[in-house]
């Protein structure tokens, strides 16, 4: 103990202790950052299942996510096993976009990829089946690459059956996040507008534009 006595030999000691402490600090740190970003850059591979999950179904407010709000929804989805049971996919080419479809939107969902928010009962190939999905202004992440969709380009929507619907691009715009009605129904060009008889089903995906203040709504038709 005498040679702790010494008080420069005790600041030794202290700084040494302080420095290990912010070492292991930094590395802790550095592990949990890389541990976001390898879940900020997860992509769902799962074959897609007529199996769904209560979480799936689960009703929630949805929110505009941060980053942290991804990295902790994504980390619960994957603990409750949603990632196993997409209901499809969707793919767009043109925009470099291959995502999970499930049934329901809510914050498990969109964590994950794109969920139903209207017409929870609709069919690919029927009707319009209209797709939300978040916009985290990332490259490659949910639908942050929507804005690259080309007039014309295929969309293709892939079933547990692994029938492939395809779609062809015909409007790209953004909207007013409010949809106007005429005796209760949405006004054709609108996210939910429902096809008549004698309309190609449609297929309508959208997400945040303008942080949030409008949508980008891209909408294509069956084309087979």
């Amino acid at each position: 103990m005498q040679w702790f006595k010494n008080p420069k030999r005790r600041w030794l000691v202290a700084l040494t202790v302080l420095a290990a402490v912010m070492v292991a600090l930094a590395g802790f740190k550095l592990y949990q950052d890389h541990k976001a970003e390898a879940l900020l850059n997860f992509k769902v591979t799962a074959k897609a299942s007529d199996t769904t999950t209560a979480s799936t179904l689960k009703t929630q407010a949805i929110h505009q996510f941060t980053d942290d709000d991804l990295v902790k929804y994504r980390r619960l989805a994957l603990q409750k096993h949603v990632d196993r049971y997409p209901n499809g996919y969707l793919e767009i080419p043109s925009a470099s976009i291959k995502l999970p479809i499930y049934n329901r939107a809510n914050n498990y969902t969109l964590a994950l990829g794109v969920g139903k928010s209207y017409y929870l009962d609709s069919k690919f190939g029927q009707g319009n089946v209209v797709l939300a999905g978040h916009n985290m202004e990332r490259n490659g992440v949910l639908l942050s690459n929507l804005g690259q969709t080309k007039i014309g380009g295929e969309v293709s929507l892939v079933d547990a059956k692994q029938h492939r619907y395809q779609y062809r691009v015909v409007t790209k715009k953004v909207m007013s996040p409010y949809v106007k009605l005429i005796n209760g129904h949405p006004v054709k060009g609108s996210a939910y507008y429902l096809p008549s008889a004698n309309e190609k089903p449609l297929v309508t995906i959208y997400t945040c534009a303008n942080h949030g203040r409008t949508r980008l709504v891209v909408q294509a038709q069956l084309q087979d």
